[in-house]
């Protein structure tokens, strides 16, 4: 360990601790708050989301997405209610409830409050979240 830092193959490899902080700002920040300096900060330019097939990949397909859900879901609220991590990967257990006041992929808005549960697995590279898997309901349903 080098300054707080794992080099495992030539890879800088954050701590397990590390991992959990990156996940926990990236829901605060990133999709709570709407701040996408975040998704600079925390997510790989390579960044793939495997269960997202529409989603652009890359850093830019995140923010795409974080605006997709705020918009469509002013007050959408992630609450993490379990956290697993490692130097290279992370599971996250999380709530999103949000009301559906605008228009979310291609469903025209509700005016209802909605609840999705989903589990989601990141992998870590050089620090950074570079893919992801993930299972659960969506916010249109």
């Amino acid at each position: 360990m080098i300054y707080g830092y794992y080099i495992s193959k030539g890879v800088v490899q954050l701590s397990a601790a590390e991992n959990r902080a990156l996940i926990q700002r990236v829901y605060t920040e990133g999709f709570n708050q709407g701040l996408l300096s975040v998704v600079d900060e925390m997510f790989a330019s390579h960044f793939l989301d495997r269960s997202t097939p529409d989603q652009p990949p890359g850093i830019e397909g995140v923010k795409a997405y974080i605006r997709s859900v705020r918009a469509g879901f002013p007050d959408i609220a992630v609450t993490i209610e379990d956290l697993i991590a490692t130097e290279e990967r992370v599971v996250v257990r999380t709530t999103w409830c949000g009301t559906h006041l605008a228009t979310y992929e291609n469903l025209a808005p509700t005016g209802k409050r909605v609840m999705r549960t989903m589990i989601q697995i990141f992998r870590v590279e050089d620090g950074k979240l570079c893919e992801e898997w993930s299972e659960g309901g969506d916010l249109g349903q």
